[in-house]
């Protein structure tokens, strides 16, 4: 399966779980301060109707934040005359839809605003397929403030080589999920002191949570230290990259002129991320998935997960889950994971793009931000996150913004699907034992050289 396959496949099973589990009726907000310390309220926006009676036609995955959205609708085009029709369809067929559309020329594509994965944003600014919004945001004087931002998001998905072709849309970053009434049982920490002679506590470091994990599963008390992602291709490369950047590793310098991943550090990630997959996963994790680290967690078999903020939600609150309310999440040992976010852009292919970024203008104030963050969305935005209506709502979201704003996104190359491939590849062959990890990040190394 495809790299983009995979990545639909956990976002269709995470994602619908999560739309039964959370309401999608839209709240109004209220006592919301902006990054200014300024109510949102006072920060006007203005909106045209000179494009009354335009349709905008945008192509939207199908998940929780599109539905939120589109309840909302109706309040745009009271506010404009337009009318936003969105064509929702799943992960795996976007990319597919949208490239025709983007390369068809100026003003002569399908769609009129853009949803953007991380795993494109290079591609699309560098083809020439998307808006410099730069001058957009100048010429509306202060109404599109970047400060609202979490700054790492910026980095992330929004600015490409020194310009801003996007707007942060939301983020999905990943961390370590792990079950909070084992770290307290008294039973499972003098089983834990008498395997290793230390006292159990949550690692700072990935050497530490290697070692945690190992000892866990080493203690035979059919709980696994961690549940672990390792199939090809998206999977192993997406879980790889929390070890990566926790231990302050990278796949290229920071120039981008060569790759880094075969240096002493990514050679240790390496390393360690087979470790952890071997000696403390559950069986058969070289070739699981996202639903399959669902299942072994859920079912109660493991003490940790590196995963997706989300998956705190599935395990927490469905019915189903042997550990309901057992779970906590926090930043990846070391102190940076891997943060994937989606942004909006402005095809030069939009038969209407005036009309496209008032929709941006709207979707991006601080008020709609705020309704879709108590709706159920996960903000891009800093405001939210010191809303106490929303902290009372949803109180692990303080956590899911320390993992934001200390993630890091994939490698500015062009073709990072490629990137993805390439790994999965190479850490394949080392989990497998087939290489060496020096050797393994030396092949990755040759072939990432070719992606600059």
């Amino acid at each position: 399966m495809s790299d983009f396959g995979m990545r639909a496949r956990w976002t269709s099973a995470a994602m619908s779980r999560r739309r039964i589990m959370q309401a999608t009726a839209v709240v109004a907000a209220s006592g919301v301060l902006g990054r200014s310390g300024l109510p949102a309220a006072g920060q006007e926006i203005t909106y045209s109707r000179d494009y009354e009676g335009t349709t905008l036609n945008l192509l939207m995955e199908d998940l929780l934040e599109t539905t939120i959205i589109e309840e909302m609708l109706p309040e745009f085009n009271e506010l404009t005359g337009i009318t936003v029709n969105f064509e929702k369809v799943a992960y795996r067929v976007m990319h597919e839809k949208l490239v025709p559309q983007l390369a068809a020329g100026p003003g002569s594509g399908s769609y009129d605003v853009l949803e953007v994965d991380f795993y494109w944003v290079y591609e699309f600014a560098r083809s020439g397929w998307v808006e410099d919004l730069g001058p957009r945001i100048e010429a509306a004087g202060g109404q599109m403030d970047l400060s609202r931002y979490i700054p790492a998001l910026l980095k992330i998905g929004s600015e490409i080589d020194g310009q801003t072709y996007y707007l942060p849309m939301f983020p999905y970053p990943m961390g370590l999920i792990y079950r909070h009434d084992l770290l307290d049982d008294t039973a499972f920490q003098e089983a834990y002191e008498a395997q290793t002679g230390s006292k159990l506590a949550l690692p700072d470091s990935v050497e530490g949570y290697v070692e945690m994990a190992e000892a866990i599963s080493a203690m035979d008390t059919g709980v696994y230290g961690a549940a672990m992602q390792a199939q090809q291709v998206d999977p192993i490369v997406m879980e790889f990259c929390n070890f990566l950047y926790g231990l302050g590793g990278a796949y290229y310098n920071a120039e981008m002129t060569e790759p880094a991943i075969n240096n002493e550090i990514g050679v240790k990630a390496a390393e360690l991320y087979a470790r952890c997959v071997n000696g403390a996963a559950q069986p058969g994790a070289a070739g699981a998935d996202l639903n399959d680290t669902m299942a072994t967690y859920s079912q109660g078999k493991a003490f940790s997960m590196i995963s997706y903020m989300f998956m705190l939600s599935v395990f927490n609150d469905d019915d189903a889950s042997v550990v309901k309310d057992m779970n906590t999440m926090t930043v990846m040992p070391g102190g940076h994971g891997l943060t994937g976010m989606w942004s909006w852009g402005i095809p030069v292919s939009s038969p209407n793009p005036d009309a496209a970024w008032e929709f941006l203008k709207w979707v991006e104030s601080p008020e709609v931000a705020m309704k879709r963050a108590l709706a159920g969305g996960v903000p891009a935005q800093e405001a939210p996150y010191a809303n106490q209506e929303f902290l009372d709502k949803y109180p692990w979201m303080p956590q899911a913004k320390d993992m934001i704003a200390s993630g890091e996104g994939l490698p500015a190359v062009t073709k990072q699907a490629q990137l993805v491939e390439i790994m999965g590849r190479h850490l394949s062959e080392v989990v497998a034992g087939a290489k060496t990890p020096q050797d393994g990040m030396d092949g990755a190394a040759e072939e990432l050289a070719e992606l600059l």
